[in-house]
């Protein structure tokens, strides 16, 4: 059964960003997915589109399909005062922020000064060209 929109996915994976290995899967803990959810990113879920059980490529994927570009406008600087009390920031620390749509985003901490904090949204990854090895264990649905 061909890998299509709606589909149970299962699958391992290795992921490289210029020749380095930045994560994979583990044989007894593969990704499961349901294709065309927006589970995964968009060049994972269109480079595997038709594959099926035992199939194995591998992927290119740009920043656009995966996560994004990486923009200055995601790096922000709060004011101490706007923190949690119990925060002393750290270069380095993870911060958490909720939109006013009440969507969860994680930042790091790039920069203490004396009077504000800044704080890099964007996501580890963008702006990065990743390199995916996938074998397709199981397809159904």
């Amino acid at each position: 059964m061909a890998i299509k929109s709606g589909s149970t996915v299962t699958l391992n994976y290795r992921v490289y960003i210029d020749s380095e290995l930045i994560d994979q899967t583990s044989p007894s803990e593969p990704l499961t997915y349901t294709q065309g959810t927006g589970q995964v990113i968009p060049g994972l879920e269109k480079g595997v589109e038709g594959l099926d059980r035992g199939d194995k490529k591998e992927l290119i994927i740009p920043p656009e399909e995966a996560y994004g570009q990486y923009s200055e406008e995601k790096i922000l600087h709060i004011p101490k005062e706007d923190l949690p009390g119990d925060v002393e920031p750290e270069k380095g620390m993870q911060l958490q922020a909720m939109s006013q749509e009440g969507s969860l985003y994680v930042g790091v901490v790039t920069d203490v000064k004396s009077d504000h904090v800044d704080v890099d949204f964007n996501h580890p990854l963008a702006g990065k060209t990743l390199q995916l090895e996938v074998e397709v264990e199981d397809v159904s649905g």
